[in-house]
């Protein structure tokens, strides 16, 4: 019984051999059977063919040259007439108020030279670099008594036009490039509201002028029959509190 045993041990490294043996025969051996089923190469449309192919129907059509005159309307539209700044009114009474414009830097400001002039951090007036060149008058242009004494007070005192205005006229509202054309003077456009955030400005006509290190903002109703100039000096009713930025109601 013993030797049965044995002999089968011994024959279990043979088998292992011969199995070893056929699997190698049969890699070699290993036939292309055929593909079963049908099947189909991979492909996949190029997307700038597409929008070719598109863009040739719409022109063939007529749709391509009416999306065209549609966004040449609309830029022309945007240009003539922009959005108005939202929450504006007219003024009802002076009011002044001084605005500092200092702003914090916040990442380290390089001169041309390549030097630091300002630090990150550091509290700048940007007075202490450049010079206010020209008064700000906000308005909005769809009102004519507005515009008129806007008029008034950009043109010289004999009423022609300086090479250099002393005013740059913003608008908040109405048509730039039409009262350009009417009135010979240019007109900006505060696009987005970006300096009426900026200022805080919340009534037209608003002038704004240099006032040592900070600006003056001054709400002034616009009178019915401007006259050719509005005085310098503020009415006894109008209040400034240097020390605040808040806007300070009349007396």
């Amino acid at each position: 019984m013993n030797a049965r045993r044995n002999a089968k041990i011994n024959k279990i490294p043979k088998i292992g051999v011969a199995l070893g043996l056929l699997l190698a025969i049969g890699g070699a051996a290993a036939k292309d059977l055929g593909t079963r089923g049908a099947s189909w190469p991979v492909t996949e449309s190029d997307l700038l063919d597409e929008i070719a192919a598109r863009l040739r129907d719409m022109d063939a059509s007529g749709e391509l040259a009416r999306l065209e005159n549609e966004a040449r309307q609309q830029a022309r539209r945007s240009l003539e007439e922009p959005a108005p700044v939202a929450g504006i009114g007219p003024a009802v009474a002076w009011n002044t108020r001084l605005f500092d414009p200092s702003i914090t830097v916040a990442e380290d400001l390089p001169g041309p030279d390549g030097q630091v002039i300002a630090a990150a951090g550091t509290r700048v007036n940007p007075f202490d670099h450049a010079p206010l060149t020209a008064e700000l008058l906000f308005i909005d242009g769809r009102r004519a008594p507005e515009v008129a004494w806007a008029m008034s007070r950009a043109l010289a005192p004999d009423g022609t036009r300086a090479e250099t205005p002393a005013v740059k006229i913003i608008l908040l509202a109405g048509r730039p490039l039409d009262l350009m054309r009417r009135h010979g003077h240019p007109f900006y456009f505060d696009m987005g509201g970006k300096l009426a955030a900026r200022f805080g400005i919340r009534a037209t006509p608003t002038l704004v002028v240099r006032h040592g290190r900070l600006l003056r903002l001054t709400e002034i109703p616009a009178p019915d029959d401007p006259p050719e100039r509005i005085s310098e000096a503020e009415p006894a009713s109008a209040h400034t509190n240097p020390s605040s930025n808040r806007r300070q109601p009349p007396c």
